[in-house]
């Protein structure tokens, strides 16, 4: 058996958000607006709120505290049951698309993402990353769909600092790693077939067009490689996670971040930026060959994307550090067993190391070249 969820309908253009009443007005016409202080900053100038207006929406505002906890989700589904709203639209990054997503879920109404800045495929995926009060990774809630409409406004996207797309192509890039590792030629492995090769033209997309796209962002200019990698990051990162199936999948760059954010020095890093670094030590564990390993580092150093542990925050000793990280990587057994390399705490701890290494003398390199 496979299951696909995906939106109904994803816009990927400039000011597509002065139009939004009357993509919206369809799906309700009672709205909470779950949102961040800077991100409702942040689409202030896109007409976005009298297009609502327009089309008859009456909503509320909630302004995102920052966390995606069950508490805060109870906290702001009792919200959305007391205005009997009818829609829920989220605006911001990963976070508060998360929260949104999890409250329409459990009020059973359809909700439409905002994404502000484009550092994940939060606004497409149908699961929310749960953390617990203290900012650690927590566990993975399964929606039952994604979320109905998606507006990726390119002009509020491309005005976002630039570090939050390279957080975004570090997360897509990492899906074909850590899909392919997983491969299942066997009939119920169709799931797998259908990731994997979806991840590969994201991976394909961001070698061509990641650099430059990146260059362009936080410029607030639109360029066809920007809109390359915000559609990389959206959609076909999301795609890549659209096929459900049975064949189980582990997820090693993402367990490697799940721990990382149990290492309170790495508070200030984004998503994407630890599972970079989980990428790296995940293609070092692999045994994958130096040329490829130099050439992937190479392409998240020029994007900004920490390659060592003191990139992360993490200033002690490195093997105590990459012990206690590989400790509390988790991955189900049974994804473990079929992989062609063996992930155990001594192995991770010794990848996680190598990374690292790695990393200073890519650091290093580029310091010389300069």
């Amino acid at each position: 058996m496979i299951s696909f969820k995906a939106p109904e309908r994803y816009w990927n253009e400039s000011d597509i958000l002065s139009k939004s009443g009357a993509l919206i007005a369809p799906l309700g016409r009672k709205a909470l607006i779950i949102a961040g202080r800077n991100s409702l900053e942040a689409i202030q100038s896109s007409s976005f709120l009298t297009s609502l207006q327009t089309s008859e929406i009456t909503y509320s505002i909630a302004v995102f505290s920052g966390k995606v906890t069950t508490t805060e989700i109870q906290t702001y589904s009792n919200i959305a049951a007391e205005k009997q709203v009818d829609v829920i639209i989220g605006i911001g990054g990963g976070k508060a698309l998360d929260l949104s997503k999890a409250v329409a879920d459990r009020l059973e109404v359809p909700v439409v993402a905002v994404p502000t800045i484009a550092a994940t495929c939060a606004s497409w995926a149908a699961l929310s990353v749960l953390y617990d009060d203290l900012g650690r990774s927590s566990s993975y809630l399964l929606l039952k769909r994604s979320p109905t409409v998606v507006l990726a406004d390119l002009r509020i996207l491309a005005a976002a600092p630039k570090r939050y797309l390279a957080s975004g192509i570090g997360d897509t890039l990492v899906k074909w790693y850590e899909t392919v590792v997983n491969h299942n030629e066997e009939p119920e492995g169709l799931d797998i077939r259908i990731a994997t090769q979806t991840a590969k033209l994201a991976l394909e997309r961001l070698k061509t067009h990641a650099l430059q796209a990146y260059e362009a962002a936080g410029t607030g200019v639109i360029t066809p490689a920007f809109k390359e990698a915000v559609d990389a990051v959206i959609v076909l990162a999301g795609l890549a996670g659209s096929a459900q199936g049975t064949t189980p999948r582990a997820g090693i760059a993402h367990a490697i971040h799940n721990s990382l954010t149990f290492i309170p020095q790495t508070s200030g890093t984004l998503h994407g930026e630890k599972v970079a670094f989980g990428l790296l030590a995940q293609v070092v564990l692999e045994g994958r060959g130096e040329d490829e390993i130099q050439e992937l580092a190479a392409l998240l150093h020029q994007l900004g994307l920490p390659l060592t542990l003191r990139e992360l925050g993490i200033v002690e000793d490195p093997e105590p550090i990459a012990t206690a990280i590989a400790k509390g990587v988790q991955l189900r057994k049974e994804a473990i067993q079929g992989l062609s390399f063996a992930v155990n705490e001594a192995s991770l701890a010794q990848a996680i190391l190598s990374a690292d290494r790695w990393g200073q003398r890519i650091i290093q390199s580029a310091y010389v070249k300069h």
